[in-house]
């Protein structure tokens, strides 16, 4: 088995969207593929046990068959962080290490998706560094663009794991900044040994969120179209204009989320009249009856909060980009993209020859 672990140094880089990528692809060419999150957080009781959700839905999708806390054996959680700190041995490392000896012996390729640094987990003795040195993984980093720092990372973790280093990922470019990565960070890079394997664009649905999502995050109530929960939300934007400037705004934007005071009934109707996914409104109220029968014959699912519009807005942008994957669609984009940007012979053969 070839063990690779995912790595970066910042939160939300995209590394279990990247595993599930690789794994589906792997998996469609007849490898037998193993996913294992080192760090839970996402905490989910199932029965007696402490669960990860998003690991158990990647277990899920990539349909294994040993048992689903392999796919996350330590979930963090205030209880442990107690434990940890009143100096009680809560040996996650013995647990981590046996679980990956026994996906050695069922697996071709075994993806590791480590913390949010390197480093973390290392009071656990579960950090990604040390566990790559010690079982002879190699390590791929995951690195969203942000600038001359995203560099520095990328070069700062591949003088940290040596002949470890399988590579880099470049991240969530936005569109307007593709083609100077492409042309110049790229050939930089690599000019400093370091095979860049795949770039990739900052993507719509991936940064998407359901309207479900919105609806716990706010702590809404649905007023209609409880079927249309699953739906993504692409754009985020706030109705407080006046009616004429909002109808050339809202046309300008596709599968969108708008925001807006219960009382601006003349926004809501225009919203509904071009591609919203989703109605927010603010204040507490029960909508107008003509907005809610609109919203019905539209699809439109109506959310009310009693948020006020910017405490709304400050939530949902904190989420976008940030949320945990646990839907289908982002798992089938996930391998359609990695499929298309990632170089995977590239990849296979430094893992597989060891170079």
């Amino acid at each position: 088995m070839k063990t690779i672990f995912l790595v970066s140094n910042k939160p939300f880089t995209g590394r279990n969207v990247l595993a599930l990528g690789l794994a589906l692809n792997l998996k469609e060419k007849g490898s037998k593929v193993g996913y294992m999150k080192l760090i839970g957080k996402v905490p989910v009781k199932v029965g007696d046990k402490i669960l990860d959700e998003e690991a158990m839905f990647i277990h899920k999708v990539l349909e294994l068959e040993d048992p689903v806390e392999w796919s996350c054996p330590f979930v963090f959680t205030y209880d442990v962080q107690y434990k940890l700190f009143e100096g009680e041995d809560i040996s996650v490392d013995q647990q981590i290490r046996e679980v990956i000896k026994k996906q050695a012996e069922l697996k071709d390729y075994l993806f590791v998706v480590g913390g949010d640094n390197i480093f973390e987990g290392y009071s656990l003795g579960i950090d990604s560094f040390h566990l790559i040195k010690e079982l002879k993984g190699k390590g791929l980093i995951v690195q969203l663009w942000d600038g001359e720092t995203s560099v520095d990372d990328i070069l700062g973790i591949k003088e940290l794991l040596g002949e470890s280093f399988a590579g880099a990922v470049i991240n969530k470019v936005p569109v307007e900044e593709y083609p100077y990565v492409k042309e110049k960070v790229v050939p930089y890079l690599e000019g400093k040994g370091i095979e860049v394997l795949g770039v990739f664009k900052k993507d719509k649905l991936l940064e998407a969120v359901t309207v479900r999502t919105l609806l716990e995050v706010v702590n809404g109530g649905i007023v209609c179209c409880e079927d249309k929960l699953d739906e993504f939300v692409e754009n985020i934007t706030i109705g407080a204009m006046d009616p004429e400037n909002a109808m050339r705004y809202f046309l300008r934007i596709p599968n969108k989320l708008v925001i807006t005071g219960v009382n601006r009934t003349d926004i809501q109707i225009l919203a509904l009249e071009t591609s919203t996914k989703c109605l927010l409104l603010t204040g507490g109220l029960y909508p107008s009856e003509m907005v809610v029968n609109i919203a019905k014959t539209k699809g439109v699912p109506v959310v009310v909060t009693s948020l006020d519009t910017f405490s709304a807005v400050e939530k949902i942008q904190a989420l976008v980009g940030k949320a945990i994957l646990k839907e289908k669609g982002k798992a089938l984009r996930a391998k359609d993209l990695v499929a298309k940007n990632f170089n995977l012979e590239r990849f296979l053969a430094k893992v597989l020859n060891n170079k």
